[in-house]
């Protein structure tokens, strides 16, 4: 399940600790993810390379982390971690822990507003109004991960 916060944050790490003692399986930046679709296919590698063991990071959100960047650089993949100020902060949990986060970060947002610049720039973007041929350079960067040495 995702859940999507607009919140200000003064201590990162110290969120990151509590909202993974309150289930949060994989905490990110909302507004560096290029919508569902993005986000769920980060996901779905997550899951398949812990299954796999095929895993880069021993923590999952973490290994989230890496799959939205498409990178293994870990320096490369908390560009998409939250960060102090105002973020958009997006949650992976599930139903049973949905409302201790809620009672943490306050009432969910609609999710899907990123930061153009960002998706721009990162994945080095020509044309930010073509969907599919923006999701199919990110998908291809996630998919080829796993066949990076």
């Amino acid at each position: 399940m995702l859940l999507v916060f607009e919140s200000q944050i003064n201590d990162a790490e110290e969120l990151i600790s509590i909202l993974k003692k309150n289930g949060a399986d994989a905490i990110f930046d909302e507004s560096k993810t290029y919508g569902s679709n993005h986000i769920s296919m980060a996901l779905y590698h997550t899951i398949q390379a812990f299954k796999n063991k095929s895993n880069y990071a021993e923590d999952f959100s973490l290994e989230f982390l890496i799959r939205l960047s498409g990178e293994k650089q870990i320096s490369k993949a908390l560009a998409f971690g939250i960060k102090n100020g105002i973020s958009r902060i997006g949650i992976i949990t599930n139903e049973e822990n949905k409302d201790k986060i809620i009672e943490i970060l306050g009432r969910p947002v609609a999710p899907g507003k990123y930061d153009k610049d960002f998706i721009i720039e990162y994945f080095e973007i020509k044309d930010i109004n073509n969907r599919l041929e923006i999701e199919k350079k990110i998908f291809e960067k996630i998919a080829l991960l796993n066949t990076k040495l």
